[in-house]
């Protein structure tokens, strides 16, 4: 049922790629589903395929990705999925071939980009411990990554091969734990804290909140109505900056630094976050297009799935009602 269940969601939600395969995995014992290895998964698929991973108590271990698709767990908030999110190891993109995938609703260890031409790749509601850039060409990196309504913590997003290089990546309403070093790319309405701003250019800054983060050869980058819990070290007359707001307490409920999802990242009444952004909205994970604390993947999912009638005869009409909730 569970099975029959996610895949009525796809349909809902991905008819725009109705043909292509979708797989199902579990590594859980008494569960329906095709695979019990997400790696033979992967495997097994072609590009534009989709895989739905179950929640599990055991780690899924490490994959490679060396195509285009699409990997769907049950959210990233474990307090929403009954402490059994889909965990996944290092996460290695190894080829061209794998830009545009989506990852949703996934926990995962380490995300490494093993080649510098993987582009566009999404990450969306996921817990991820590290990405980095590990290809060893020094005259590119990958391009228009989005990351969105997404925690990462530790060694955070780096690219440290040559900070001269633009990676245009667009990162909205994340957590930002520890150093994020890349240039030419847009910031809006996340959390930072900790780690380095440094010797990176060409950045936007919008309706962030910036908790102890220390900064340093910033050029050419602009900063508007973020919060900063301390006085940074931006040179201004090297940068823009307009309607920030500098050692100032943004006034969450409940802020966990090394617990995010046990704390509550909101903004109490009286914040000076509070209808503060750019935009009317807050500053702040909650403002600009939100954050879904349960960390349920976008796609549409089954409430309420009814049998209406019981007893079917040979030949007759099995009647269902099928209630959705559209998790945007």
């Amino acid at each position: 049922m569970k099975t029959i269940l996610l895949s009525l969601s796809l349909i809902l939600a991905l008819g725009s790629q109705a043909f292509s395969a979708t797989r199902t995995v579990s590594n859980r014992s008494g569960d329906v589903a095709q695979y019990t290895s997400l790696q033979a998964a992967i495997a097994d698929s072609e590009e534009g395929d989709i895989i739905l991973i179950s929640g599990s108590t055991v780690s899924y271990g490490d994959v490679g990705i060396s195509i285009r698709l699409t990997l769907i767990g049950p959210g990233s908030n474990p307090n929403f999925n009954g402490g059994a999110s889909a965990t996944i190891g290092t996460m290695t993109f190894s080829s061209s071939q794998a830009s545009k995938s989506v990852l949703q609703g996934l926990k995962i260890t380490n995300i490494t980009i093993g080649v510098p031409d993987c582009d566009e790749v999404q990450v969306k509601r996921c817990d991820v411990n590290v990405l980095s850039h590990s290809a060893t060409d020094p005259t590119r990196i990958p391009q228009k990554w989005l990351l969105e309504e997404s925690v990462f913590f530790s060694s955070g997003i780096s690219n440290y091969r040559d900070q001269n290089l633009s990676a245009n990546w667009s990162i909205r309403n994340c957590y930002l734990f520890g150093t994020v070093r890349l240039n030419g790319s847009i910031f809006t309405n996340n959390i930072f804290f900790a780690g380095s701003q440094s010797a990176t250019s060409a950045n936007i800054f919008t309706n962030n909140i910036f908790m102890s983060v220390s900064f340093s050869n910033i050029i050419q980058s602009s900063f508007a109505n973020n919060i900063f819990n301390n006085t940074p070290n931006i040179i201004l007359a090297n940068n823009s900056s307009s309607g920030n707001f500098f050692n100032t307490n943004p006034q969450f409920v409940n802020f966990l630094s090394t617990n995010f999802f046990g704390g509550d990242i909101s903004l109490q009444p009286g914040s000076p976050g509070i209808s503060a952004g750019t935009d009317g909205t807050d500053i702040g994970m909650f403002g600009g297009r939100g954050y879904l604390i349960t960390g349920i993947p976008g796609i549409p999912s089954v409430e309420i799935f009814t049998i209406l009638n019981t007893n079917v005869p040979q030949n007759g009409t099995l009647n269902i009602k099928v209630e959705g909730k559209a998790n945007n």
